[in-house]
């Protein structure tokens, strides 16, 4: 799986929690709009009852209301605005409005001096109901009466469906805005991040030896800590080169002495010879890989087809077919030199080996990258396998086979930090298998 970016995962946080923020505001401000406008709505309502008990007359036994209400949507019939008074649940007179209306609703009677409002479906429509129940004297008798006033709720809805558009459309709006002001801001604040980056690239293919530029506080130390490290690193290769230098040259004079001594004879001269070879092997892994990562990515495709050539030369009477595989233009952060020897020792043995055919395939994966060389040859046993990578043991002291070079191998892939494994081929013989975790 492809880790994200920096910036892709600030984005999505940030989006996240504005996707979260949002409706969360507009559920919040919806609800606040809802409970305002229900509170104007009981409060017109109130004001509605309030003049329809100011016009309310109980003369002699009889109710007395004028044929003219001072609310004109009470005249009008279906206006949307109807009053009723009751009595003892009783209904004593009804607007105008609710001419066409076949049977009174039931509806809810408050005590004596209390009022109600409420939200209710009548006949599959939503109402606003707002009682209030009064006492009136007549006749020396002291007798309840309730007001009622009902309000269809179709001007609420439409009012509420309005807001919520509009709410809606702000809101977007300003999630836009403010995407793009994100999007910028995060750009702005990493843009240092990826500069960095650029200048690290930068000294990684050689163009700089040194990271350069302004940074802001926070990067400023980890500039200077990084220069700080190019600086010991290219100290510390100064060192080893004259050091290494130095050894050479002190070790080849007297060597040269002894072998030049005529009263050698040949079982002397091969420990001195042996003793040059492991001089000059250990002088190579003291300074394969002491780059630390920073040399130049090399690609391989370029440095496998001069061995090629070279083996086909070498090889020329077994005819061998060598195949190379790089779809992904694989490339190692190595010394050239160390890679020629590297893949020309596993190269050799795969041709000492094969019979008919070698391959080689360089594979490019998320975290490492890989290289298999494998031929059609006897294979390695799987005890000698096991014994070839086991810990202390050379891999050179197994002369047959493809244990000739082995040693150099197993130094320089150690030095890059790799793993060498040895597998089965598909065609019958082995499978070297390098691995490198840091390769470009």
């Amino acid at each position: 799986m492809q880790k994200w970016t920096l910036k892709r995962r600030s984005f999505v946080a940030a989006l996240l929690v504005l996707v979260v923020f949002l409706p969360l505001t507009a559920l919040t401000l919806e609800q606040a709009f809802t409970n305002s406008l229900s509170q104007s709505m009981q409060d017109q309502l109130r004001i509605q009852n309030l003049g329809l008990i100011s016009e309310f007359e109980v003369v002699g036994g009889e109710i007395q209301m004028p044929e003219q209400l001072f609310n004109e949507n009470l005249n009008i019939p279906d206006s949307g605005t109807y009053a009723i008074v009751s009595m003892h649940m009783l209904p004593l007179w009804q607007s105008a409005s609710t001419l066409h209306w076949q049977k009174l609703p039931d509806l809810q009677r408050p005590s004596v001096g209390e009022e109600l409002f409420l939200s209710k479906q009548i006949n599959g429509r939503t109402y606003f109901q707002f009682s209030y129940t009064a006492e009136f004297e007549d006749i020396g008798f002291m007798f309840p009466v309730t007001f009622h006033i009902l309000q269809e709720g179709r001007l609420f809805d439409s009012e509420l469906s309005a807001f919520r558009n509009t709410l809606w459309q702000w809101l977007l709006l300003v999630a836009l805005v403010l995407i793009a002001v994100l999007s910028f801001s995060l750009s702005a604040a990493l843009n240092p991040i990826g500069l960095l980056v650029k200048q690290i690239g930068e000294v990684e293919s050689d163009r700089q030896d040194r990271v350069t530029g302004k940074f802001p506080p926070e990067l400023e130390r980890l500039k200077a800590s990084l220069n700080h490290l190019l600086d010991s690193e290219q100290q510390q290769r100064k060192r080893y080169h004259n050091s290494l230098g130095d050894l050479a040259h002190n070790l080849k004079t007297p060597l040269a002495v002894l072998k030049g001594q005529l009263k050698l004879d040949d079982a002397a001269r091969e420990p001195l010879g042996q003793i040059e070879s492991i001089i000059a092997r250990q002088l190579k892994r003291a300074v394969a890989g002491s780059g630390s990562g920073w040399q130049q990515a090399m690609p391989l495709a370029p440095i496998l087809d001069k061995l090629i050539r070279a083996m086909h030369k070498v090889y020329a009477d077994k005819q061998l077919q060598i195949e190379l595989e790089d779809p992904d233009n694989l490339s190692l952060s190595a010394d050239e030199t160390d890679l020629m020897e590297l893949f020309g020792n596993l190269l050799d043995n795969a041709c000492k080996a094969a019979r008919r055919r070698v391959r080689i395939r360089l594979i490019q994966q998320p975290n490492k990258s890989q290289v298999n060389i494998e031929d059609d040859g006897p294979g390695i046993p799987p005890a000698q396998r096991e014994a070839l990578l086991a810990r202390g043991i050379r891999l050179d002291t197994y002369t047959s086979g493809q244990g000739i070079g082995m040693a150099v191998v197993s130094d320089l892939v150690s030095a890059y930090q790799g793993r060498l494994q040895i597998r089965d081929s598909e065609f019958g013989g082995a499978l070297i298998s390098l691995s490198f975790a840091h390769s470009v």
